[in-house]
């Protein structure tokens, strides 16, 4: 995306964060639109106002375009919907399949690795901070539409796998990996897909603690006599003096 950071869209190397859609300035610089322009300033209108932003008439409006236009490429709304669907689902499965990739050559790809990557501010990688918006829309649209249900359904699988992996490569013993791995992918992409303030400290102290809490529950987990991970010793400890 331009003008982001490596730290958003791509590693530290340069390595670029993959298939990131146009700007509506780099969508307006074009001469002639094709099918696929005309979706991705639908996503791009979704992330911006919801789908009720995605109408024919306001997108061809805001892009100094004909809805004749639109017409020469797509039939109709409900058409560009399942586009949108679709094309947010093959972008997102890429950028996920990166992070993952990333992670592996970093070193990271464990529990803890991770974790310390988001600590020294690149948690956005997780997500892909700078396109937060549209997949918190993509969730809002899911709660209404079976297209937009099933494409989250399939990056959450993804992000979720791929999080159980990491802490059975550093915990082989984790009885409870699964869940443990919903909880990382809970705390890293609800930082970033929740709380959008691009000022916000994106591990703030409050994180780094939620942080310490979940790798403290992966050891209690792996460890003998434990049937099921709960309280850490010093927490309980900590909650019952207050």
């Amino acid at each position: 995306m331009p003008g982001a950071s490596n730290a958003e869209s791509g590693t530290d190397d340069g390595s670029p964060f993959p298939l990131v859609l146009p700007s509506e300035a780099e969508l307006a610089a074009l001469k002639r639109w094709k099918r696929q322009h005309w979706v991705e300033f639908a996503l791009l209108a979704l992330a911006r106002g919801g789908i009720e932003a995605v109408r024919i008439e306001d997108l061809a409006r805001r892009s100094d375009r004909t809805p004749g236009s639109f017409y020469s490429h797509l039939p109709n709304r409900d058409v560009l919907l399942s586009a949108m669907a679709e094309d947010w689902l093959r972008r997102k499965l890429a950028q996920v399949e990166w992070v993952h990739d990333h992670l592996r050559r970093t070193g990271r790809f464990t529990l803890s690795g991770i974790l310390q990557d988001a600590a020294e501010h690149r948690a956005g990688r997780w997500t892909g901070r700078s396109g937060s918006e549209l997949e918190l829309a993509m969730r809002i649209w899911a709660h209404r539409d079976s297209r937009a249900l099933r494409v989250v359904r399939q990056v959450d699988a993804l992000r979720i796998s791929a999080a159980r992996e990491m802490v059975r490569a550093e915990y082989p013993e984790a009885r409870h990996s699964t869940e443990i791995g919903l909880l990382l992918n809970w705390i890293l992409a609800g930082r970033h897909i929740v709380f959008l303030d691009p000022a916000e400290p994106l591990l703030p102290a409050k994180g780094n603690e939620a942080a310490e809490l979940l790798l403290e529950i992966a050891r209690a987990d792996a460890g003998p006599g434990r049937a099921a991970p709960g309280l850490p010793r010093k927490l309980a400890a900590r909650r019952r003096r207050t």
